[in-house]
């Protein structure tokens, strides 16, 4: 997720079947994040060893997916799918997990015709209690309800070589189709842990749609969190409004986004991000490649 813990975190850092990753012109990560979003400044030797070992695992898992496409083309209950991206700044739930920095993510997905589904994503981040490193594992449900797409499944966000910064959300989502468009809402829930004293929550509204006749798909996301994850510079428990407006680009296996990214918090340095600036507003690209 991010801090400690969104996605996400804009909801979720990890890709869930029904959403929309806020990396992709997010990234929702969880993500969401961990316990008391915490500190340090991200080293830039450190930070580009620990994108150069991301880049190299995601690259790995491109030159098996030929493989798991052959499998699927010939036993269709599994299949397999996966997604590289670029991204100018990491964000989850209107927090920057980067600094403000540039970002290399990925992830690799295997869904089940029972609707089952697992995935595991990552990211590079800012220096995060010792870790550059964030890798989310995702695993739920998803299928159709009375015309909706409902989702539900849990999270483990975790930041290799980090200090108390792992942690799980609970999470869940309803997709309904109006018309041209999709709206989904959707609840993410981290109870009290080793991670987390207090128990933290976030809801969301998506809604998204293409225009037809183009390749344009158009996205606003708003979110509200409330809890542990969310703490000012005083170390007073509060709440924070973010979202997200932007447009994605689809050309063959690529997307190209663009997204305007912001919150409510009006100090720029966030309890548990000791980054410089977790909190600014700002536009977000990314290029995402599919596999």
């Amino acid at each position: 997720m991010g801090q400690t813990g969104g996605i996400l975190p804009a909801q979720q850092h990890a890709q869930q079947p029904g959403t929309m990753p806020e990396a992709s012109a997010s990234t929702i990560r969880p993500v969401p994040r961990c316990t008391g979003y915490q500190e340090r400044k991200m080293k830039a030797v450190s930070s580009i060893s620990s994108r150069a070992v991301l880049a190299g695992a995601l690259m790995l898992a491109g030159l098996s997916a030929p493989t798991a496409a052959f499998a699927e083309d010939e036993a269709k209950p599994l299949s397999v799918s996966g997604n590289v991206a670029f991204v100018t700044d990491y964000r989850f739930r209107g927090i920057s997990y980067s600094d403000l920095d540039p970002a290399v993510q990925g992830g690799i997905n295997l869904n089940s015709s029972t609707g089952l589904f697992a995935s595991i994503w990552g990211s590079s981040i800012a220096d995060f209690n010792g870790s550059t490193v964030e890798m989310d594992f995702t695993g739920g449900w998803s299928g159709d309800i009375a015309g909706t797409t409902t989702t539900a499944g849990v999270i483990y966000y975790t930041y290799p070589g980090g200090s108390n910064t792992n942690i799980v959300e609970l999470f869940g989502s309803v997709a309904i189709p109006l018309g041209p468009v999709t709206a989904t809402f959707g609840l993410n829930w981290a109870p009290d842990q080793k991670n987390l004293s207090t128990s933290s929550r976030y809801a969301f509204g998506q809604i998204s749609g293409a225009i037809p006749g183009t390749p344009i798909t158009l996205k606003g996301v708003l979110g509200n969190e409330r809890g542990g994850l969310v703490v000012d510079d005083s170390g007073t428990k509060t709440h924070k409004w973010d979202w997200l407006i932007g447009a994605d680009v689809t050309w063959e296996a690529l997307t190209f986004g663009v997204a305007y990214v912001g919150n409510n918090l009006t100090n720029n340095k966030v309890d548990g991000f000791r980054f410089n600036r977790p909190a600014q507003e700002t536009v977000v690209f990314s290029v995402t490649a599919a596999f």
